[in-house]
């Protein structure tokens, strides 16, 4: 047994003890997604009872918050939801749980400076013989680590090693316990036609070469599979989902084009199928970083042809983008878009686009909606500006905005809306004077 197996059996402990050491007031925060630390949440969640003003932060949460998502618990244990997901958004509505407003690239310093949470729980992968552990699939605190005052590890045997700078020491540690539990499997969402036809838009402006960054849902899947007949691709991302392995394995995306960290996957998290977990496994081309590095967009930028794509769930006719609420009920977050965006339009040839179907199913009413729409709801959030935006695509059509006039980001738009709502959005926009010459009458 080396010096590191005998100070890791010195720490190592039960999830049960660690939740017996938050006391009243607390402040600590979570790994996410698949690296939340189910075990000690799990412990922690039972006896909250017992506690009060207890305050936790994380987001795409997939512990057990269920225990505490309720208005009798909140006075004990609250959560702070940095990143709605389904199990928790309905909570965010009733006020049961908090979101604080961030970019991605601002959290570790959001933090541990302003919201000043000082515990860290996370779950890692097993210790190496040097004394290191990988964070895994997701979320690092290494570059605020020195200001903490604890930092406590849940250790998976199902967490993959993944390279870069995502490495815990056993001496940076308080605490370790062991709870050896499956990764969540998130297989691809199946691609439909409207996903395609939005894909092939977007591709038409992808060449050989160029760095792309694709997240996880249906349109990134079919912008995947548009892109398999492309050579030489590069991947600086947020996060890494199986289309981005897929792009490898056919031979696709090699990262040997790319002008920073060439020959390299960079992310901060990945998230799909047991099968990318597997392939992230020891995979000496994959640089995961802390977030606050990955998703800087100075960084972003030094990549040469630098490809972001985002989506929304509504954009009005001048280019605002609400990509996180549904009026004033917070839907996701803000996430990396707008580092990811600005990164892109800052790269020398880089290009970013948002992606959104042109409608969408209204859930009360069962009425169809269009997505570009005359004003945002009200109480929506701005999560993209109108000055940031560059390209917009839906399954009619892709446009730049940048340099545009009103009229014209306004007459862009309406060319590619669904053609049920291209008449209700004119008559506004000529309401409004974006249409303000004379020969645009004929648009009514």
């Amino acid at each position: 047994m080396n010096k590191w197996d005998e100070e890791y059996k010195s720490k190592l402990t039960t999830p049960e003890d660690i939740a017996k050491t938050v006391k009243d007031g607390d402040k600590l925060f979570c790994g996410s997604g698949s690296s939340a630390p189910t075990g000690i949440l799990d412990a922690l969640f039972d006896r909250a009872d017992e506690l009060n003003d207890v305050v936790f932060g994380g987001l795409i949460m997939l512990a057990p918050t269920y225990k505490i998502l309720n208005k009798e618990m909140r006075r004990h244990i609250r959560f702070d939801n940095l990143f709605a997901t389904p199990l928790d958004r309905q909570a965010l509505h009733e006020g049961i749980c908090e979101h604080i407003p961030f970019h991605f690239s601002d959290l570790p310093r959001l933090a541990s400076e302003f919201a000043d949470y000082r515990i860290v729980f996370t779950q890692v992968g097993p210790m190496d013989r040097h004394g290191y552990m990988s964070a895994g699939v997701s979320g690092n605190f290494l570059d605020v680590a020195h200001k903490l005052d604890r930092i406590v590890v849940e250790v998976n045997e199902n967490q993959p090693t993944v390279h870069g700078r995502n490495f815990y020491h056993i001496s940076q540690v308080e605490a370790v316990v062991e709870n050896h539990t499956p990764l969540l499997d998130l297989p691809p969402e199946p691609i439909t036609e409207v996903d395609r036809a939005i894909a092939e838009n977007i591709v038409k402006f992808i060449a050989d070469g160029d760095t792309i960054q694709l997240g996880i849902g249906a349109v990134p899947n079919a912008i995947g599979e548009c892109l398999l007949d492309k050579k030489h691709l590069g991947c600086y991302t947020e996060m890494i989902p199986d289309s981005i392995m897929k792009l490898f394995e056919a031979g696709a995306l090699d990262n040997t084009k790319k002008t920073f960290y060439p020959y390299q996957f960079n992310a901060f998290f990945a998230g799909g199928s047991n099968e990318l977990y597997r392939w992230l496994d020891g995979n000496p081309m994959v640089f995961f970083s802390p977030i606050s590095y990955n998703n800087d967009s100075n960084n972003v930028a030094k990549n040469d042809n630098m490809v972001a794509i985002n989506s929304t769930l509504e954009i009005d006719l001048t280019g605002q983008c609400c990509s996180e609420a549904i009026g004033p009920y917070q839907y996701s977050a803000t996430g990396g878009q707008v580092d990811f965006t600005r990164g892109a339009y800052l790269a020398k040839g880089g290009r970013a686009f948002i992606a959104a179907h042109s409608t969408t199913t209204d859930k009360e009413s069962g009425e169809l909606v269009s997505k570009i729409v005359p004003q945002l709801k009200p109480g929506a959030t701005v999560t993209l500006t109108r000055t940031d935006v560059m390209y917009v695509a839906t399954e009619y059509g892709a446009v730049n905005l940048k340099g545009k006039t009103l009229r014209e980001r306004a007459q862009a738009l309406i060319s590619i809306a669904h053609p049920d709502f291209k008449g209700e959005l004119t008559r506004y926009a000529k309401d409004v004077k974006y249409f303000i010459l004379p020969e645009h009458e004929e648009l009514a």
